[in-house]
């Protein structure tokens, strides 16, 4: 068979070079990256946010708002918002940052350092449990 049209060549193939591929695979990390985030967000942010409410109300001496946050097990525990103001003391916190969250079988867990009045450190963890849909304190570590 012969070529009606010799002046005609056959378009060149493009070849992927190796910067395309690069580029091509951060992308895809980038979108795989920033859908795991959001995923993690959409999940652990009512339970971050319930931890923080939580400390919150100990750090603004809001004892009424902290035990309106936590499970009726440690309701039992403190009595009232006052007995909960008693067992935290000098231990109420300044500021606070979570180094881990995690949730696992329907318990959530926050964990990371706190700061105390008079600028001591030390390590916080709040076990969280969902009752009535709603994530609450089931148990407290402040050391």
């Amino acid at each position: 068979m012969t070529d009606l049209n010799p002046g005609m060549a056959a378009p060149r193939r493009r070849r992927l070079r190796a910067w395309h591929i690069v580029l091509i695979v951060l992308g895809g990390l980038a979108l795989l990256g920033g859908g795991l985030y959001l995923i993690l967000s959409t999940a652990l942010g009512p339970l971050v946010q319930s931890g923080d409410d939580f400390m919150g109300g100990l750090r603004d001496s809001q004892y009424e708002r902290a035990f309106a946050l936590a499970t009726p097990a440690l309701q039992r525990e403190a009595g009232d918002a006052a007995g909960l103001g008693r067992a935290i003391g000098a231990w109420r916190p300044t500021a606070w940052r979570w180094s881990q969250r995690s949730i696992r079988n329907g318990a959530g867990r926050l964990e990371g350092s706190v700061t105390y009045g008079g600028g001591r450190n030390g390590r916080v963890r709040l076990q969280l449990q969902q009752v009535d849909g709603q994530w609450r304190v089931e148990a407290y570590r402040l050391n």
